[in-house]
């Protein structure tokens, strides 16, 4: 039988279980905001865009996947500013429906980034064809951002933790 749990290339765990067509994810995302941009990216093959992060790995804080996962995405040093939301979010995605929970967490980088506005870049991970865009948070409504809340959500950040339900699935839960 093979294994429900996602090995990374380190030969770590990454919280996540599969069950037939379904899929529950435990995952951690980065809010990193610079001169009036947030930072987004999507898959190459994706026609949305979401907030960088990942799974969290078996043993890891879900900060310290936010400091991972841009480490390995775009070879910079990061820290967290502060937890944003608790979410739990439900949807389909290439056919498999999702129960994601996830942590938001406001995050900055060390060292001073280089924005240029609405200009797509590569990230650095090995098999991962990633697409990266500093985005002016006024233009987010122009976006197809997932999850939907972000929208709002980024341009008026939360003072302490919000607890968020997102469900797309609607009727087919």
């Amino acid at each position: 039988m093979d294994s429900p749990w996602e090995i990374n290339e380190v030969g770590k765990q990454m919280i996540r279980f599969d069950k037939g067509n379904n899929r529950f994810n435990f995952r951690s995302a980065a809010v990193v905001c610079h001169s009036d941009h947030v930072l987004l990216h999507r898959a190459v093959s994706d026609d949305f865009w979401a907030l960088p992060g990942g799974r969290v790995e078996f043993f890891e804080t879900s900060e310290d996947t936010i400091v991972r996962e841009l480490r390995e995405e775009l070879g910079v040093e990061s820290s967290i500013d502060r937890h944003l939301w608790y979410v739990e979010n439900f949807f389909n995605y290439k056919g498999t429906k999702f129960h994601e929970v996830a942590n938001y967490f406001l995050a900055s980088f060390k060292c001073e980034p280089q924005v240029s506005t609405e200009v797509d870049f590569a990230g650095i991970e090995k098999d991962v064809d990633l697409i990266f865009r500093w985005v002016p948070i006024a233009k987010l409504g122009e976006y197809v951002l997932k999850p939907e809340f972000l929208i709002a959500g980024i341009q008026n950040l939360p003072t302490s933790v919000e607890y968020i339900k997102f469900n797309e699935l609607g009727s087919e839960m």
